[in-house]
C-alpha cells in the first residue's frame, strides 16, 4: 500500500513539474499570440534583396523553402535604417504577422552617425510592436563595425525583439561566402536563411498551435 501511495505521489509530483516547466519551453516573442496578420515579410537593403546571387537564391527565398511558407521580399538596394523606416507603412500594408529587419550596413558605409541608425531601428521596433507584429532583427556585427552590435542588442533588451546574432557578421568576413566586398553569394545567403529560420521556426510552430 505504501509503495502504491509513494508511486502515486511521485507521478503527481512529476506531472506538476512538467506543467510548471511547460510555459518556459514556449518561444518568447512580443505579439506572438496577439498578431492577426497573415504574411511574413523581410524588410531590408541589398542583402535582403539578394544582390550577389542569381534569381531564386536570395535569403528570403531560401527562407521560404526552409519554412515551407511564402515570404515577401521587401529589400531595397541602398536602403539605410531610416530608409527602411520610411517604407514601413508599405510593409505593414502587406498584413504581416512577422517582419524580419535587416538594416544598418549602408549606414555604416555612408558613415551615418550611429545615434541616427539606432534611433531609426528603435522606431522600427516600436512601430512593429504597436502594430501587433512580431519583430525579428538581424544583427550587424563584425571586427570593423565597432559599436553596431551593441545597438542591436540594446534594441533587443529594450523592446524584446528576437535577434539573429552573429550570423551576418560571420558571413561577411568569410570570402567563400561572399560575391564581392559587401554582399554574400548564394551559399552565404543560404547560411543567413538557415540562421534566420532557426529563430523563426519555433515562432511559426507556436503560432500554429494557438
Amino acid at each position: 500500500m505504501r509503495r502504491r501511495r509513494r508511486s502515486r505521489l511521485c507521478s503527481l509530483l512529476l506531472a506538476a513539474a512538467l506543467l510548471a516547466t511547460a510555459p518556459s519551453c514556449r518561444p518568447k516573442a512580443p505579439n506572438l499570440y496577439l498578431s492577426t496578420g497573415r504574411t511574413l515579410v523581410c524588410l531590408g537593403d541589398s542583402i535582403t534583396f539578394g544582390v550577389g546571387a542569381e534569381p531564386g537564391q536570395s535569403y528570403p527565398e531560401r527562407l521560404s523553402a526552409l519554412l515551407g511558407v511564402p515570404v515577401i521580399n521587401a529589400g531595397v538596394s541602398g536602403d539605410t535604417a531610416a530608409g527602411g523606416l520610411a517604407r514601413l507603412d508599405d510593409v505593414l500594408a502587406q498584413d504581416p504577422w512577422l517582419v524580419i529587419v535587416e538594416l544598418g550596413g549602408n549606414d555604416f558605409l555612408r558613415q551615418v552617425p550611429l545615434t541616427e541608425t539606432e534611433a531609426a531601428l528603435r522606431k522600427i521596433a516600436d512601430r512593429l510592436l504597436r502594430a501587433k507584429v512580431v519583430p525579428v532583427f538581424v544583427e550587424l556585427s563584425g571586427p570593423i563595425l565597432g559599436r553596431y552590435a551593441e545597438v542591436y542588442r540594446q534594441v533587443k533588451k529594450d523592446f524584446g525583439v528576437v535577434l539573429v546574432e552573429d550570423a551576418l557578421g560571420d558571413i561577411l568576413v568569410d570570402p567563400q561566402l561572399k560575391s564581392d566586398q559587401i554582399h554574400p553569394n548564394a551559399l552565404g545567403y543560404q547560411k543567413l536563411a538557415e540562421a534566420v529560420a532557426e529563430k523563426v521556426k519555433p515562432l511559426l510552430a507556436a503560432r500554429g498551435k494557438r
